[in-house]
């Protein structure tokens, strides 16, 4: 019998808070756009259905990997591969929980179920089953998912999506391949007994980790943009740009010379910058 802390682990609390913070900075930044009272009602009917929808697609994403799970060393206590969850009810709780989450967003508006539907979308049917197990690129459209909770949360507080919510979204999609990549560069031995073809294994790590240099170049020209057409003080182009920008530089160095043991610490480092950014637009949108 599963307890409690096995249907918490399979919605991935650390994964869940980091995408919320996106999503609820993002409807802060797009009231202020809109110069718009803050309403706690659609505020807080907004924050559960995303998260129930993250929760829900995060759930059905570790019943589809259980098999995968299962064969490397870092994932293979999760609750599925374990037997501590069967496959079916992690199937049944992920769909239950998206469920919910998309009905509830009804209440806040069609395009703001859309996006969470998208978000759904692009992690299970995109990313994990149709590219991941096959295309060394799969992250760049499965990241796709990752950007849904920050344009729900724009679209949800400026009653339709806009392009400056698809701009802030943007960042997190191109902050991804630094996440994802220098992850598998460090288990590396994980991904391929599960035979997953991540970029620096198919092309092998200084290719890949170029690639990451490129990925986050445009993420300080889309950190740089964005302060253009949103409602964000100096502070956060100061603070977010000079953040991206020491990642950017940490990755041309690394790029130089990689190693598997310093593509942990980029690793964390890269996780360390998005909240900084997100912070920094945060406090940017409250101050002005």
């Amino acid at each position: 019998m599963p307890d409690a802390k096995d249907f918490i682990e399979v919605i991935k609390p650390k994964q869940t808070t980091l995408l919320m913070v996106t999503c609820v900075v993002a409807y802060t930044i797009a009231l202020r756009l809109h110069d718009r009272q803050f309403s706690p009602e659609n505020f807080i009917i907004t924050f559960i259905a995303t998260v129930l929808a993250v929760a829900g697609t995060t759930a059905l994403n570790m019943w589809l990997d259980g098999d995968i799970d299962a064969l490397m060393c870092r994932t293979c206590s999760r609750p599925v591969p374990s037997g501590r969850l069967s496959t079916k009810g992690c199937a049944v709780y992920g769909l239950s929980l998206f469920g919910l989450g998309f009905i509830l967003g009804l209440l806040v508006g069609i395009s703001f179920s859309i996006v969470l539907f998208l978000g759904l979308f692009f992690d299970i049917i995109v990313y994990t089953v149709m590219l991941k197990r096959k295309n060394p690129y799969s992250i760049v459209l499965g990241g796709l998912a990752g950007a849904m909770p920050c344009l729900a949360g724009w679209t949800a507080a400026a009653g339709g999506i806009e392009l400056a919510g698809i701009l802030a979204a943007a960042i997190i999609l191109l902050w991804i391949p630094a996440h994802i990549w220098y992850l598998s560069m460090y288990y590396e031995d994980d991904y391929r007994n599960a035979k997953i073809p991540m970029l620096p294994l198919v092309v092998g790590m200084e290719k890949a980790s170029w690639a990451i240099v490129v990925s986050v170049a445009l993420m300080l020209v889309a950190v740089s943009v964005l302060f253009f057409v949103a409602p964000l003080g100096i502070i956060y182009l100061i603070i977010s740009a000079c953040t991206v920008g020491l990642l950017l530089i940490k990755a041309i160095n690394f790029a130089r010379s990689p190693s598997r043991e310093r593509a942990k610490k980029m690793y964390k480092f890269a996780s360390i910058t998005l909240g900084i950014v997100y912070i920094a637009m945060f406090v940017g949108a409250v101050l002005g």
